[in-house]
């Protein structure tokens, strides 16, 4: 076959060949025979060089995705025969459309040649142009000597709420939890935390609770029971 002579080389990519075989074969394509086009495809590839190949692995791409497509042609029609054709038939539209484009353009331009006007040098004048009352600047400058609108540092009271918030340890709060457990004043971890009174004391209790879990002092059941775990005596 006279296709067989074309070469990798001479195409700048897997649908520029798709294009070429269309176009060999009289086709257009939205009646392309889609085996047809496939097999010369394969036939090119396989004639090529190895050389050609290595540097041209977007058409071995190319070659995989249509083996499937034969390979899912040959098989009874469905909608994936339908669906893969519509595929290929849209890339090889947009792309001889690009291609189109592309000739216009070039052809426009000169050649490969474009010609633009040369950038001409932007200076700026950074002189400050506006104009103001002598009142106006003479309020603008009083307010920014003004001490008073100046930044000050904020004041000590500013602090006290975080300075002195008591700072709740966990141990005090794992034997909190235990007296509680002990004494029956509480049976739950909703309890556990009844009349917190900061949110340091609240986070403290929730390390407590983890802590005595861990260590296998106190049980905690879903519904959020807890339970102490009593060692037996040795007798």
């Amino acid at each position: 076959m006279s296709l067989i002579k074309y070469k990798i080389s001479d195409f700048e990519g897997p649908l520029d060949l798709l294009l070429a075989l269309i176009r060999q074969n009289k086709m257009s394509i939205a009646d392309i025979e889609i085996l047809t086009v496939i097999n010369q495809y394969l036939d090119v590839i396989n004639s090529a060089d190895q050389s050609d190949l290595d540097e041209a692995s977007e058409f071995i791409d190319m070659a995989a995705r249509l083996i499937y497509m034969k390979s899912v042609f040959l098989l009874p029609k469905d909608k994936e025969t339908e669906k893969l054709k519509a595929e290929l038939q849209g890339r090889l539209i947009e792309y001889s459309l690009a291609k189109k484009a592309r000739r216009l353009l070039k052809e426009k331009f000169i050649g490969d040649k474009i010609f633009t006007r040369p950038a001409r040098e932007i200076t700026v004048d950074y002189t400050y142009a506006n104009v103001h009352r002598v009142e106006t600047l003479v309020n603008v400058y009083s307010k920014l000597s003004d001490k008073d609108l100046r930044r000050t540092a904020p004041a000590a009271e500013t602090f006290e709420p975080i300075v002195s918030a008591p700072v709740v340890s966990v141990s005090s709060k794992i034997f909190s939890v235990l007296k509680g457990l002990m004494k029956n004043n509480f049976d739950s971890l909703s309890g556990a935390f009844r009349n917190m009174r900061s949110k340091s004391e609240a986070v403290a209790t929730f390390l407590a609770v983890l802590e005595l879990i861990r260590s296998h002092r106190i049980t905690l059941a879903s519904d959020g029971k807890m339970d102490l775990i009593r060692k037996e005596s040795k007798k």
